[in-house]
């Protein structure tokens, strides 16, 4: 709506009698009266728009213009949502002219009543207003649907939604369930001209993200990407659609992607300005985290080398505050705005020494331990680096002494940076003492496999040692550092090649040696140390001999038969299955979404898909070997003359009555019908026991609602098992 060509240059009495003069056209020039209205109202003429909106309210009712009255109420929105006299005038001037069943039911669905604001209820009454035939809707239920009619005698609307046509609603719940699409929605194009929207998809995918920004407003990666699967962009084809709008959106000044999935990919009226107004609101801010995401954005947006002095101080003061609010609850956060102030020469002045004290406090090992930890990967040299400008000596001494209580990414930042200053040889002595002392650190040893030239050129452990040393970690529980730094060497090891050249360059008696020491490893998981003696007998056979003997040293005991009912190993069976037919193809879709993400270094879901899928990979390969050494049986014509596998063992306590335990399987478990596994720790106390041996239980054992309390206990029969025992094994 547009202002008459000549209204500016009218006096105000010619004003008002044009305008009179337009309330009593015919047809009446609404849109120019409105336009009126709103122009008055904008240029502090509030009172005499109220007025004049008075009279055209009286000549639509006269006039008995429902859709118009609608609309007046609307505008006036813009200049009246406030009033709180507003709604109560918006109700009464709508019920002057919405008189029959129909529209009385409308203007009594928007919510006049109740508690919304006036916003709200005009917003269902144009909602409601624009059902008519063919109007297309989206529902939080049931998703988009075109409105086939409105019944009037009813007040129903009838909608055919995609899963459920025929759909009635009464006018009050359409008011509050529905959304009216535009013709600018993306599922209006989806619906009108399937066509166009494929070709979009093809050949403009950041012009389809705008829409959907456009459709919904802001929202975060995750949401974006579960209404685009949702019928518009095929999911087998993420990853390629994503990855050209991401191109597509890199120059956008009207899109925002942040660099957390965690906020809102943002749609800009305007491109954003970083001029005077932004460095004041940037200098208001008290949120020591924004501070740092809006220093950030400023540096991604605009060449920072062109910024003036006052922009330098608003940015040095804003950094330090960041730094100081969060130097002991997150040391992250300081270390990353010391970094900032840094690069962008915001270091002048009373800021500059704030941060600088920061930093001095920095280099104490624990504080230093837990900043660079939580760093992210991009700020960690540039750290290591702030700091080895401003306390280069200390700095290089105290790396030197916390070297074994280091991450492995803290050793491949911080080492090379010794090795720069000239201090390889200190470093190496520093990793000599670890060893000399026996308290070398997981880290330090999975560092030093990674960087075997190291090794060669400096001797701090010489290779055979390092073998051994490795083995030593594999046979300890680790945590945190440790067990990132043992899963890193677990990896090493199950390369071939990467063995080979290790124990190609140790002595044949560093090699028997290695051997004896992994066949001897008791805490070590036997899954995995079979399979370093499996690659290490690939490329010397001779070696055999070794693990042979090994096993001939073991006292000979009695092999039991693993068995374990049909219904067991179904169970496992399927969990195999879901492993491999769901869980790993899912994680593979998580990887490859993940990926496109960008930077993997700092991707977080990224690592956590691979851990993932980490754990999937070591699950099936559990699942296969059980399956392939377990025996499923039904056990039929199994012996119950002493407790063993299937047999059903009653024992009673001192003061107890008799219970009924049943030993099947090595995977079967029902803690209600009494039935324990074969390999279970009450199984092998009862395991050859006849009716009237004692046994101790060592703890108490529930079956079902009762009890077999611990201590000496006696067994009063030892039978096949039972029918419901036969029927648990077949399912029923």
């Amino acid at each position: 709506m547009s202002l008459p060509a000549e209204w500016e240059s009218m006096e105000a009495e010619a004003q008002e009698e044009w305008f009179l003069g337009g309330l009593e056209a015919d047809p009446l020039p609404f849109d120019k009266l409105v336009s009126v209205l709103v122009s008055l109202a904008e240029t502090s003429r509030k009172p005499l728009a109220n007025d004049w909106s008075e009279l055209v309210q009286e000549t639509l009712v006269q006039r008995r213009d429902r859709d118009q009255m609608a609309a007046l109420m609307t505008a006036e929105l813009g200049w009246r949502a406030d009033d709180p006299t507003f709604k109560k005038l918006c109700h009464k001037a709508l019920q002057s002219v919405f008189r029959n069943r129909s529209d009385k039911e409308i203007v009594a669905s928007a919510g006049f009543d109740g508690r919304d604001d006036v916003a709200t209820c005009m917003g269902r009454i144009n909602l409601l207003l624009g059902l008519q035939a063919g109007a297309l809707v989206l529902d939080s239920t049931w998703g988009f649907g075109v409105v086939k009619k409105c019944d009037d005698f009813y007040m129903k609307v009838v909608i055919d939604f995609e899963g459920k046509p025929q759909h009635s609603m009464t006018y009050g719940y359409a008011a509050k369930a529905l959304t009216l699409l535009t013709e600018d929605h993306i599922l209006t194009l989806r619906h009108r001209d399937p066509e166009e929207l494929a070709r979009r998809i093809k050949d403009d995918p950041a012009e389809i993200v705008r829409m959907v920004l456009r459709s919904y407003g802001d929202m975060q990666a995750p949401l974006l990407r579960e209404i685009l699967e949702d019928g518009i962009v095929d999911p087998a084809k993420w990853k390629t659609f994503w990855d050209g709008a991401r191109r597509g959106l890199r120059n956008d000044d009207l899109v925002e992607i942040p660099a957390k999935r965690t906020e809102n990919i943002r749609l800009l009226a305007s491109a954003k300005q970083y001029d005077a107004a932004w460095f004041e609101k940037l200098q208001a801010e008290r949120d020591c985290e924004t501070i740092l995401e809006r220093v950030y954005e400023l540096e991604g947006a605009t060449d920072t080398s062109s910024l003036d002095d006052a922009a330098r101080s608003v940015l040095a003061d804003r950094l330090a505050f960041a730094a100081l609010g969060t130097e002991l609850r997150a040391p992250q956060v300081a270390a990353a705005a010391c970094n900032a102030a840094d690069r962008l020469g915001a270091t002048d002045g009373t800021p500059g020494e704030k941060m600088r004290a920061i930093l001095q406090r920095m280099l104490a090992q624990e504080r230093f331990v837990a900043t660079v930890d939580a760093l992210p990967a991009r700020e960690l040299k540039p750290f290591i680096q702030l700091l080895a400008g401003h306390f280069s000596d200390d700095f290089a001494a105290g790396l030197l002494e916390m070297l074994d209580v280091l991450s492995i990414r803290l050793l491949d930042e911080v080492v090379p940076y010794l090795i720069e200053q000239g201090r390889e040889a200190s470093v190496a002595a520093r990793f000599r003492e670890t060893f000399d002392a026996d308290s070398v650190a997981a880290t330090t040893v999975c560092w030093l496999c990674r960087n075997l030239d190291f090794v060669d050129r400096n001797q701090p452990v010489s290779r055979e040692d390092l073998l051994f040393r490795c083995v030593r970690v594999f046979e300890t529980s680790c945590a945190y550092h440790a067990l990132r730094a043992q899963n890193l060497l677990r990896t090493l090891f199950e390369q071939q090649a990467w063995m080979d050249a290790l124990l190609a360059s140790v002595s044949e008696l560093g090699r028997e040696g290695f051997t004896r020491r992994v066949t001897a490893a008791t805490n070590w998981d036997p899954t995995e140390s079979r399979g370093v003696l499996a690659r290490v007998l690939k490329t010397y056979p001779e070696l055999k001999r070794i693990t042979e003997a090994g096993r001939d040293d073991e006292p000979d005991e009695p092999v039991r038969a693993r068995l374990t009912s049909w219904r067991s190993f179904r169970e496992r069976q399927a969990t195999l299955k879901k492993v491999v037919e769901v869980d790993i193809p899912e994680n593979s879709r998580e990887i490859g979404v993940a990926r496109s993400y960008g930077d993997l270094r700092e991707n977080f879901e990224y690592q956590s898909a691979k851990d993932r899928q980490a754990l999937l990979m070591q699950r099936k390969g559990e699942l296969e070997a059980d399956l392939s050494t377990v025996r499923a049986t039904d056990f039929k014509n199994a012996p119950a003359e002493v407790a063993g596998m299937a047999t059903c063992i009653w024992i009673a306590g001192v003061d107890s009555e008799e219970q009924r335990l049943c030993i099947l399987g090595e995977w079967d478990r029902d803690e209600a019908l009494g039935i324990v596994g074969a390999g279970s720790g009450v199984a092998e106390l009862l395991l050859g026991k006849r009716a009237g041996d004692s046994i101790t239980l060592p703890e108490t054992v529930e079956v079902g609602s009762c009890r077999i309390p611990a201590g000496e206990c006696r067994i009063t029969r030892v039978t096949p098992i039972d029918d419901d025992i036969r029927e648990w094994m077949e399912g029923r």
